[in-house]
C-alpha cells in the first residue's frame, strides 16, 4: 500500500512540474512567467537585442516526454488534466469546466495517473 501511495506522489509531483513547464514557469528557463508589460518592465537599452534561451537539461527533456505521452491521451483526459494541473481550479470548477461529476474527475485522473505510471515502469 505504501508504495502505490509513493507512487502517486511521484506522478502527481511529475505533473505539477510538467504543468509548470506547460505554463513557462518552473524548469522552462529563459520563457517569462510574469507579463513583461508589468508597471517595473522597461524596455531593451538603445542597441542591444533581447535573446531567449531554452532549457535543454534534463527536466526539460523529462516534461517534453510527459507531454508527448497525454498528448496521446483521449482528450478528456487531456482536458482532465489540464484543468487540475495547469488551471488548477477547485473541485466544483473542475466538474463544471469538465461537464461531469466530480467523482467522474477524480476516476479520469486515476485513468492517468495509471497510464503514467505504466510508462514510468517501462
Amino acid at each position: 500500500m505504501r508504495d502505490a501511495v509513493a507512487t502517486v506522489d511521484v506522478i502527481t509531483a511529475r505533473l505539477q512540474a510538467w504543468a509548470a513547464w506547460l505554463t513557462g514557469g518552473g524548469n522552462a528557463a529563459g520563457y517569462p512567467t510574469k507579463n513583461v508589460l508589468h508597471e517595473s518592465w522597461l524596455p531593451p537599452t538603445p542597441g542591444q537585442t533581447p535573446t531567449m534561451t531554452t532549457s535543454t537539461g534534463a527536466a526539460d527533456r523529462q516534461e517534453r516526454a510527459l507531454h508527448h505521452q497525454i498528448k496521446g491521451f483521449s482528450l478528456r483526459l487531456q482536458n482532465t488534466l489540464v484543468v487540475v494541473y495547469v488551471m488548477r481550479a477547485r473541485p466544483a470548477e473542475q466538474a463544471r469546466l469538465l461537464e461531469c461529476q466530480q467523482s467522474t474527475v477524480r476516476a479520469r485522473l486515476a485513468e492517468a495517473r495509471r497510464l503514467i505510471a505504466i510508462a514510468l515502469d517501462r
